[in-house]
């Protein structure tokens, strides 16, 4: 089985190959377009100092430098990922997505995703360059560019990974070396502790538990790690998704607001060992008031529309 299909991705991975040599470019294209082209025709793109029409690209990418003067690239392959040599993999997707690999990721090489960004030069730098030079994937979140010019949809982000990482991935997921989907311990899980969420209303799921709480619908996952943390999961709808979005941008609580259409995501991790702590009597009662908190500040994110 491929990434795609294993993390269910609707878009290509896409190579991005680094040459020394001046290659015949194909098309005008800023870098961040050519990128979402690829990974949604499967079409291939050359670019070189020549069609990279976005000077921060050039910049980034080592086309020139920022003295203007000559870098060492002189073109840039872009193409679907069929697991030929590359220097960078990038993928496109959503943020519920990117939660799955970095759980996988995490459970595959005992380190954490990291997101490192600024809202400029996203894919070329954050995503491209930054992972090329060090070693190491990061999340990007995009830039203006890229949103209004490159043709990425609103709920998308893009995570580079080194190309011996994605490989690395890969030939994991071919060997089913990783057992547990996206990280969530839901297999084996001792009865006790299945009767304690039970008994607070949440129905086990194939990865997570859901039900409802104080008439609000939420999921719980237990994620995989040195600690087994819980996730709290709700959501809320609005009249549009303009709306959704806005509320999202503005949100500043202690939850991860994240627009979708028109409803927003609300997600907190809860900072405990579950194995450790169930066996407490006051576990129901801690978590209750978690839940709790997730409930609250998905109301405040509501009325702050209202407001």
């Amino acid at each position: 089985m491929t990434f795609r299909r294993y993390f269910e991705i609707q878009l290509d991975p896409v190579a991005v190959i680094f040459k020394k040599e001046e290659l015949e470019g194909t098309g005008e294209y800023r870098f961040c377009e050519a990128v979402r082209r690829v990974a949604e025709t499967g079409e291939r793109i050359v670019l070189n100092e020549f069609n990279l029409t976005c000077a921060g690209a050039l910049v980034s990418l080592g086309f020139i430098t920022e003295t203007a003067e000559e870098g060492e690239t002189r073109s840039i392959i872009i193409e679907p990922y069929r697991k030929q040599k590359c220097d960078v993999v990038l993928v496109v997707t959503n943020p519920e997505r990117i939660m799955r690999i970095s759980s996988f990721y995490r459970a595959l090489f005992d380190e954490e995703l990291h997101a490192r960004f600024s809202g400029e030069n996203a894919v070329c730098g954050e995503a491209t360059a930054l992972v090329r030079v060090e070693g190491k994937p990061n999340i990007s979140f995009l830039c203006p560019g890229a949103r209004e010019i490159g043709g990425y949809r609103r709920e998308e982000i893009v995570i580079g990974f080194p190309y011996e990482m994605f490989a690395r991935m890969e030939e994991a997921i071919k060997r089913e070396e990783i057992k547990a989907l996206c990280g969530c311990l839901m297999d084996d899980l001792p009865k006790d502790l299945i009767e304690k969420f039970e008994a607070m209303g949440f129905d086990k799921a194939t990865d997570h538990f859901m039900g409802f709480y104080n008439g609000k619908s939420v999921k719980l996952y237990i994620f995989k790690g040195d600690r087994n943390t819980l996730g709290i999961f709700t959501s809320v709808k609005f009249k549009s998704e303009d709306e959704a979005t806005n509320a999202a941008e503005s949100y500043t609580g202690d939850c991860i607001a994240i627009p979708r259409e028109n409803w927003v995501e609300m997600t907190r991790v809860v900072e405990l060992d579950v194995f450790e702590e169930y066996r407490k009597p006051d576990f129901q009662e801690r978590i209750g008031r978690e839940i709790d908190t997730v409930i609250e500040e998905a109301r405040k994110l509501r009325m702050s529309v209202r407001a």
